[in-house]
């Protein structure tokens, strides 16, 4: 086995080989502390930063993650492939999770197995193929334990061109997937005499839109530099709005038969790290700000999946009737026009995360978020502000364990369309709070 020094270090021969291949990654153990238990009742539970079903005062989690890096040099530059999955069992997120594995109900604290592919793409000559980190990503939570709702990590497939200038200089465009961005009705169940029969599409409304088929990507663009004093880049998305219906013949279950003309929502952003290696090494400083017409995840992503970032559990998590992920929406049908449209929801974010190195074996971080979501005026969504504030501290001891604890605070407050105080089963719900902590044990390789 012959070493490969010239992409790094970890990277050997493949024998027989030109291509070097690098393998790692880590085994990683999660407990976590939620204040607002999805199994409490009255004002401390059933609310719209949890769910009547999910978690109790803990959780906990497990994660394997395995990578592949092969890289060779041809005539046209870098050839690489890497590929990434974990394996992972832990609390029910509706983001990684095997539904069926579920059990539900008063005293539960549901559990599910997952095998999650998180990276599978091909690079040559430029262009980027396959399964790999949105264009439009730039600040991931890179300095948090946790996901972060609004500097989301979002994987997607991509068919994508990068020009590097010289000098750190780059620009992309990318055609990625966008069942991926969607916030639309989900599928529901037809009921039929108290029973339910099938899966049906519901009505585009006041609600919200039922997506169609999607008849192209989401385009994506970026500009950056990478230097040694830290990155900025700038971004922009394209999203199409496509109806599949608001009114139906024959009742429930039947095709929608109209349909409101498509339309495009878009984002654009911008982000900033700065290298702060004058304080200590390695320190960080991230910015980000975000803002989304009709593309709603781009500045606020509840599926907060991707690459190394953990999910949010236990705050403003994605499964049940009062959760987050059910209360917005990236458009409505407005039926009551005379020729009924797709109308918006507009939305902006912002994040910032700045890690401190105390010692070369020691670091503490503090970050937080802010997302301000106004949907559609004539709709019967409400708007909502989601804000966080975290800090936690790393220790590693011997090289590659890292030993952290971690505590954020979440906030969410709904207003109606009308400026009043949304109900959820009958409680009244201006602002919800929610304090998670988390120790993590971490063995990188």
């Amino acid at each position: 086995m012959r070493i490969c020094d010239t992409y790094g270090a970890g990277f050997f021969f493949i024998p027989g080989t030109d291509t070097c291949l690098r393998i790692g990654g880590f085994v990683r153990a999660d407990y976590t502390v939620n204040s607002n238990n999805g199994n409490a009742t009255g004002p401390g539970g059933n609310g719209a930063l949890n769910t009547s079903y999910f978690d109790q005062a803990y959780s906990t989690s497990v994660r394997l993650t395995l990578f592949t890096d092969a890289r060779s040099n041809t005539e046209y530059g870098l050839l690489r492939a890497f590929g990434q999955f974990s394996a992972y069992r832990g609390a029910f997120s509706g983001s990684t999770s095997s539904q069926g594995l579920i059990n539900s109900g008063a005293g539960q604290s549901p559990r599910a197995s997952a095998i999650s592919v998180e990276r599978a793409f091909i690079q040559f000559a430029g262009f980027t193929f396959g399964f790999s980190a949105s264009f439009f990503n730039f600040y991931q939570g890179d300095v948090q334990l946790s996901g972060n709702l609004a500097a989301t990590a979002r994987s997607t497939t991509v068919l994508a061109y990068t020009a590097s200038f010289g000098s750190g200089f780059s620009a992309t465009i990318s055609l990625e997937d966008q069942m991926y961005r969607r916030y639309g009705n989900g599928d529901a169940y037809a009921v039929t005499a108290g029973t339910a029969v099938a899966l049906v599409r519901p009505v585009s409304g006041l609600g919200g839109m039922t997506y169609a088929g999607q008849n192209i990507p989401d385009v994506v663009a970026n500009l950056r530099v990478d230097q040694g004093w830290g990155s900025v880049q700038v971004m922009g998305a394209l999203h199409q709005l496509r109806d599949f219906g608001y009114a139906q013949v024959g009742g429930p279950g039947t095709p929608a038969t109209l349909r409101a003309g498509d339309k495009y929502g878009w984002a654009v952003g911008a982000g900033l790290r700065l290298n702060l290696d004058m304080l200590a090494r390695g320190d960080v400083l991230w910015l980000q700000a975000v803002y989304s017409d009709g593309a709603l995840d781009y500045a606020f992503g509840t599926a907060n999946q991707g690459g190394d970032r953990g999910t949010i559990s236990g705050a403003g998590n994605l499964a049940g009737v009062n959760a987050t992920n059910n209360q917005i929406r990236d458009a409505i049908v407005n039926t009551a026009l005379v020729n009924p449209a797709i109308q918006t929801t507009k939305a902006w974010s912002v994040a910032a995360g700045f890690r401190h190195f105390w010692t070369p074996a020691l670091r503490s971080a503090i970050f937080g978020s802010y997302t301000h979501i106004d949907q559609p005026l004539a709709s019967t969504l409400n708007d909502i502000k989601y804000y966080t504030v975290g800090v936690n501290t790393v220790w590693s001891p011997v090289r590659n364990l890292d030993l952290g604890v971690e505590v954020v605070y979440h906030n969410l407050s709904n207003r109606t369309q009308a400026g009043g105080i949304p109900v959820f089963n009958g409680i009244a719900r201006a602002s919800e709070g929610a304090w998670v902590g988390t120790f993590r044990a971490q063995r990188n390789f």
